[in-house]
């Protein structure tokens, strides 16, 4: 990171290079694939980038605007994660509504969710995925490197509706339901 930040923030020219770092890196590979002659890698690693640029794009464009503001933020801050994201929703006419009135209780959650990254090691895999339906949105996250007991993530998010789908001694998937005709006034 570049000595001329203030506390934990990036400035503009660390974010460049952190971008500029990650694209580099992707196409290095590429470019080796294709001078080695390994066309399907090639187009493996494409597909594999194009989805994760669309799905990111997606993410960005989400009307929870708080919630992925907060999200980038702190994405923009890290250094060495790997970062995935997704949305589904099979029904568009409840998409925008559920994740505006979504916003402030993805926020909290996420809030948490930063505090355990924070005082985990770079070097960590994060995957958010909003499962938007017509009565619910789910916020999936899995996070490896995650050194918290399932009675510790239990007493965390005591206040919240959520599921620990899977975990080890290294990583967790937990999902969280925020009903929509709870938050509905």
């Amino acid at each position: 990171m570049n000595i001329d930040n203030i506390g934990d923030k990036m400035n503009n020219l660390d974010v460049y290079l952190k971008s500029r770092h990650d694209f580099v890196n992707q196409f290095q590979l590429l470019y080796t694939y294709k001078q080695l002659g390994k066309d399907e890698e090639v187009n493996s690693l494409l597909d594999e980038l194009y989805k994760d640029l669309k799905q990111e794009q997606l993410f960005l464009n989400a009307p929870c605007r708080k919630f992925v503001r907060d999200v980038f933020e702190h994405k923009i801050s890290t250094s060495g994660s790997k970062w995935t994201f997704e949305i589904e929703c099979s029904n568009h006419n409840y998409y925008q509504n559920n994740l505006e009135l979504a916003d402030n209780i993805l926020l909290e959650i996420y809030q948490y969710l930063k505090t355990m990254i924070k005082s985990q090691q770079d070097d960590i895999q994060i995957r958010l995925c909003l499962n938007v339906e017509e009565e619910f949105v789910i916020l999936d996250v899995f996070l490896n490197e995650l050194t918290l007991s399932d009675n510790q993530l239990k007493t965390m998010f005591s206040d919240y509706n959520f599921e620990i789908l899977s975990g080890n001694d290294n990583a967790k998937e937990i999902e969280f339901f925020i009903n929509i005709n709870e938050l509905e006034v």
